[in-house]
């Protein structure tokens, strides 16, 4: 009967439903859309240096490597560690960025989507497990401390200053412990929690049946991302003159960046809007979204409209890219970039279980 009505209550939030439903009417204006532009994967050319814009498979090097050599100050360290390098090789660089960053840190693949591989690492045994698992490239970045959001935005090509067009700010639940109940109990109490805990099963466990004492602060969900259990609230009324300003160095950094979200952390809602203290964890492409639309209540048709003047903004940007000769994906690679990601993704997913498994 719990899990009848877990069940019911994700059926009756949308935010819930299974991406490909929620994407019918978006997928059917981009089919629209491109038959009417000049080339129909003119969006890939939206984020001229990001592998087909962002639309699938991009490598985060591509990007968070660049914004660290260019606003050091405006994101945490990060180094890639490949695949292709000998264990020991991989080890000595892995030991390099503890010596350097300390714990926790983060080691997430260099190709990834919805947050999938991403780990926060506490200690060596883990992290040098998780060099020897990892089945492609990672990064090591440092851990940012604060309040996380996306910020969405945009510029033309020509235009100085980005539009931001949505915030959100992500939230991670969280349970307190009674010194009575076991965490799964406490988990399936929270009106929350208690809609992701398929989830929070397979990450948590056997600590499902820790017993967390009086008042201790219990979370969840480390990662800023909707898949893995983060709450998504609008935050738009965030947006100030500093924070533009501040985003704008962000895409100035990553020469053709044009559109997409930034995940990044912060001090607090209120040193988002003065600029300060911002540290970018994630420069996402075409296909990110703006998150806004998951704030619990929101209307599926303010979403739908949202996601379609998202793309609108997205073709317009490709189109003007390529008038100044921006070359834009073919279908050919296209297809090879989706079908390697597929191949990554069940890649991650085996990753993950053998992972978690063991920590």
């Amino acid at each position: 009967m719990t899990r009848l009505a877990v069940s019911w209550s994700r059926a009756i939030r949308w935010e819930f439903w299974p991406a490909w439903l929620f994407y019918i009417p978006v997928a059917l204006y981009i089919v629209v859309r491109g038959l009417r532009s000049a080339r129909f994967l003119s969006f890939t050319a939206s984020n001229p240096s990001i592998d087909a814009g962002g639309f699938v498979g991009e490598r985060k090097d591509q990007s968070l490597l660049v914004l660290a050599q260019h606003a050091p100050d405006l994101t945490p360290s990060v180094s890639m560690i490949a695949r292709s390098l000998p264990e020991p090789e991989r080890l000595v660089l892995l030991n390099q960025s503890i010596e350097h960053l300390g714990f926790p840190l983060v080691i997430k693949p260099n190709v990834g989507q919805r947050g999938r591989g991403v780990t926060v690492i506490r200690d060596s045994e883990q992290a040098h497990a998780m060099i020897e698992m990892a089945p492609e490239d990672v990064l090591v970045q440092g851990y940012a401390v604060g309040d996380e959001f996306g910020v969405f935005a945009y510029r033309y090509p020509g235009q100085r200053e980005v539009t931001i067009y949505s915030i959100t700010h992500k939230c991670f639940p969280e349970v307190t412990g009674d010194g009575v109940n076991t965490l799964a109990t406490l988990i399936m109490a929270n009106a929350r929690a208690r809609l992701i805990s398929g989830l929070l099963w397979q990450r948590l466990g056997a600590r499902l049946q820790d017993v967390p004492a009086v008042g201790d602060q219990v979370a969840l969900v480390e990662i800023g991302a909707h898949c893995r259990g983060s709450l998504f609230l609008d935050a738009s009324e965030l947006a100030s003159p500093a924070l533009v300003a501040a985003i704008t160095r962000l895409f100035d950094a990553v020469p053709g960046y044009c559109f997409g979200r930034i995940d990044l952390r912060c001090p607090s809602r209120a040193a988002l809007t003065r600029g300060e203290g911002i540290q970018a964890l994630e420069l996402n492409g075409v296909t990110a979204e703006a998150a806004h639309i998951y704030h619990p209540g929101s209307p599926l048709l303010a979403g739908w409209h949202s996601m379609i003047r998202q793309w609108r903004i997205a073709f317009e940007i490709g189109e003007a890219n390529l008038k100044r000769g921006a070359t834009p994906t073919s279908v050919a690679e296209l297809r090879a970039l989706i079908s390697q990601n597929s191949h990554s993704e069940q890649a991650w997913a085996d990753f993950q279980e053998k992972f978690h498994t063991q920590f």
